[in-house]
């Protein structure tokens, strides 16, 4: 993270990092009050954090690993936006908030029950969101990538059931991260400006092929 500062300040950006456990309400209000201090307003929010859980069918999955997906990939969503959204309302600011679900949000797949739940959960929560601060001038929409080029992901596609993964997906291959750089940039923007609850898909089709089943 540091690097990536670094790098953007070498271009010339005015920007910062900071350390956030997006499951504590403490360190959200914290900060909040950190960014607004340094930067002023918030005008754009975009919640990107997310994790897996373990790989396993709804028999295996244990409660802990269920509460720690829907925390992280769902009620940090909920808290960070709804606190974030406060903000603009007070300064009155035209707000955006992205969501980032999944092509998983849209699609069933085998031993990933409880992160595609928290995603699908996502998208709702954005129709909610956007339909309650609609009146307010933010807009908020979702952005639903398939498998992207991560490390994380990377690992998976590099590893012994890598082919049977990217021919999964339409387009046989994982999107770049800068692909996903146009879509984002359209929500940010007022190039988007009569789009609120939308979510947009960007998967290589991957939410649209054949839905898996077991054998």
């Amino acid at each position: 993270m540091d690097a990536l500062v670094a790098d953007l300040q070498g271009q010339g950006q005015s920007c910062s990092a900071y350390g956030c456990d997006l499951t504590d309400s403490a360190a959200i209000e914290d900060l909040i009050e950190r960014i607004e201090e340094q930067h002023g307003q918030i005008d754009v929010l975009v919640n990107c954090a997310g994790i897996l859980g373990a790989d396993a069918p709804m028999f295996a999955i244990e409660s802990d690993d269920w509460d720690a997906v829907m925390a992280v990939n769902l009620k940090a969503t909920w808290q960070l936006s709804t606190r974030v959204a406060k903000t603009m309302l007070e300064r009155d600011v035209p707000g955006r908030i992205i969501n980032i679900s999944s092509s998983l949000g849209g699609r069933a797949q085998l031993n990933r029950i409880h992160y595609a739940t928290s995603k699908a959960a996502v998208e709702h929560l954005t129709r909610n969101m956007a339909m309650e601060l609609v009146t307010h001038n933010i807009r908020v929409n979702c952005l639903a990538p398939g498998w992207i080029a991560t490390p994380m992901v990377s690992a998976i596609l590099d590893g012994p059931d890598g082919e049977r993964w990217r021919r999964s997906i339409p387009m046989r291959r994982a999107a770049q991260p800068h692909e996903l750089a146009g879509s984002l940039l359209l929500l940010a923007s007022q190039a988007s400006s009569y789009m609120t609850g939308s979510v947009l898909r960007v998967d290589g089709g991957y939410a649209y092929r054949g839905i898996e089943c077991g054998d």
